[in-house]
């Protein structure tokens, strides 16, 4: 998305005001060459190549020097526990899946933030704002409101008879699904990342919620076992079954759901939100001007019971500083510009998180899906806020890819996970 000069500007204005130190935060002024280390996920969210775009323009205005390092994001966790219980830290910032503030805060690895974003929290939505709440204290400034959307091929729907609306309901894409094999025009109408990894758990739990459920219950109990949570797997299980999903989703991930999609090996996918930008990428996608993006589907049984009739998953995102980081101040400088509603309103491909820029004019005109995505952050189910959350996860998705794999049955892998996280 091209940027206007008064974005540019706003950006610039931002960057002086930083360089001279925000209102809240207080401390000795940082020396001149001052450096940080930022950890950040090469995945799902804001690309690689915008942070780091930012990361220049941010140390031109204010000297301090930006370091990122992009890495996938299962090895994001593992390199946060290494460098905050280490001497002399890797990292100063690190984005915070909300599935880890539980965990890390309890540790004591990343510091609270409470007293220097009480002066606009109130334009973050409470949902975001809660998600990186832990013992009563804030301990992360919010940054992405990431979230699953649904992916569907216009031109495959109309080859196979249909309208060429999106299915509303989880039945009526399989029957669109099954034309479209009947008639050859995909092989595998549905794409996904099903590989054993935390993209599973989220699969799942969307779906869960798609069939009138949680995966757990608000006392952080497992209930995924029955109900809409086994309904949810063997749903999975059939598609793969019958030859509607397509076996790379056992080891795909999300880009690679993506690739697929926009290479026209599917129909349907479900992705976080930085898929739609890809849609219409005239160098990468093959599909350019026959995909959109709308609202994920629900069972009919769950017709009803959501506004709008759509779940999803969130996948909230935050920064948060190291507590053993050395340059807290630089820190915050930082977290204060990457995460600043000027910013994301220059960056619209992925869902800003604050109110005043998500409901603008601005982003009505620069966003035309802006409405959508509002409509599915809205319906979002939350994997369980636990301390133990990465062995909880980590149980589920070794069960869930044992059943889809057919090593196991859909009930038989449920109650064991249960059984497991339950000994946790």
């Amino acid at each position: 998305m091209k940027k206007t000069l008064l974005m540019l500007t706003g950006i610039i204005l931002l960057l002086a005001l930083v360089s001279c130190g925000p209102k809240e935060a207080a401390g000795p002024a940082e020396a001149p060459a001052a450096e940080i280390n930022v950890l950040y996920m090469a995945q799902a969210a804001y690309q690689p190549e915008d942070v780091a775009g930012w990361a220049r323009l941010f140390t031109d205005v204010t000297g301090i020097k930006v370091n990122v390092d992009f890495v996938k994001y299962d090895e994001q966790h593992e390199k946060v526990v290494a460098s905050a219980i280490a001497a002399t830290p890797t990292y100063d910032v690190f984005s915070l899946d909300l599935i880890w503030t539980a965990e890390f805060a309890s540790k004591g690895f990343c510091v609270p933030l409470d007293d220097k974003i009480a002066g606009f929290k109130d334009d973050i939505p409470a949902p975001i704002m809660d998600a990186f709440v832990y013992d009563g204290k804030t301990w992360a400034m919010p940054f992405l409101a990431n979230f699953q959307l649904f992916f569907y091929n216009v031109n495959m729907i109309k080859r196979a008879g249909f309208p060429g609306a999106r299915p509303k309901t989880l039945e009526e894409m399989v029957e669109m699904m099954k034309a479209m094999k009947k008639r050859g025009i995909v092989e595998y109408p549905w794409t996904d990342s099903w590989n054993q990894k935390e993209g599973l758990t989220c699969e799942y739990v969307w779906l869960t919620g798609a069939f009138g459920g949680d995966t757990f219950d608000e006392n952080g109990k497992p209930i995924f076992n029955e109900g809409p949570g086994l309904k949810a797997l063997e749903f999975m299980v059939m598609l793969l079954k019958e030859g509607l999903a397509s076996p790379k989703s056992l080891t795909n991930d999300e880009p690679a759901a993506r690739d697929d999609f926009i290479a026209g090996q599917a129909a349907f996918t479900s992705n976080w939100t930085f898929q739609y930008g890809s849609l219409d990428d005239p160098e990468t996608s093959k599909i350019v001007g026959q995909a959109k993006m709308g609202l994920l589907p629900v069972s009919k049984d769950a017709l009803g019971k959501y506004p709008n009739d759509t779940a999803s998953v969130s996948g909230f995102q935050g920064a948060a500083i190291l507590a053993n980081s050395n340059n807290k101040e630089a820190a915050w400088k930082w977290l204060r510009f990457c995460t600043s509603p000027v910013l994301q309103r220059a960056y619209l491909t992925e869902m800003p998180v604050w109110t005043s820029v998500s409901t603008s004019a601005y982003a009505a005109t620069m966003d035309p899906v802006m409405d959508i995505k509002s409509k599915q952050i809205a319906n979002v189910h939350h994997r369980p806020r636990v301390p133990v959350y990465t062995e909880t996860s980590s149980i589920l998705q070794k069960y869930i890819h044992q059943a889809l794999t057919m090593k196991m049955a859909p009930k038989e892998a449920l109650d064991k996970a249960k059984a497991e996280i339950e000994a946790l």
